[in-house]
């Protein structure tokens, strides 16, 4: 199943309910009498609601990688993000001085030519190479960014 993030809220929901089922199993099982089940079911409370919470992780990352990739660049105080969208062919670029904060200040098409990825907007031109954006402010400018892995 491919989990769109936006249902990374049902972690909250589904790993404390399959948590509260495992242990009313157990304890329902310990009143008859059937000790050695009920510590398994109390193991299996624990192990389930842990094996839960890494698969909608991953599902909720495979879903991401799918839709775009991205970097990060720092230039003085200010952290930068890159993102690509790979579905739409489009990039958008946003910038935060805050901790917490980020602001979009860029978006544009993008097209991949000659082994790099062209970035336009209707007065820019950057391009991604090797993980370098190179035209950021200058046209000679060359960034090395960090790509983001999920």
């Amino acid at each position: 199943m491919d989990l769109d993030p936006s249902v990374s809220i049902a972690i909250y929901l589904c790993i404390p309910i399959v948590f509260v089922i495992n242990l009313i199993i157990a304890s329902g099982l310990y009143l008859f009498k059937k000790k050695e089940l009920s510590g398994l079911f109390v193991l299996n409370s624990i192990i389930a609601s842990i094996l839960m919470y890494f698969l909608f992780a991953e599902g909720i990352d495979r879903h991401q990688n799918r839709r775009l990739e991205s970097w990060k660049f720092t230039k003085g105080d200010t952290v930068f993000d890159l993102v690509r969208w790979k579905e739409i062919n489009e990039f958008s670029l946003s910038y935060s001085t805050v901790q917490g904060l980020s602001l979009n200040f860029l978006d544009g098409n993008c097209q991949f030519k000659n082994g790099e990825w062209i970035l336009t907007t209707d007065s820019t031109l950057m391009k991604i190479r090797n993980d370098y954006l190179i035209g950021f402010r200058k046209q000679s400018d060359t960034i090395k960014m960090k790509k983001i892995v999920r």
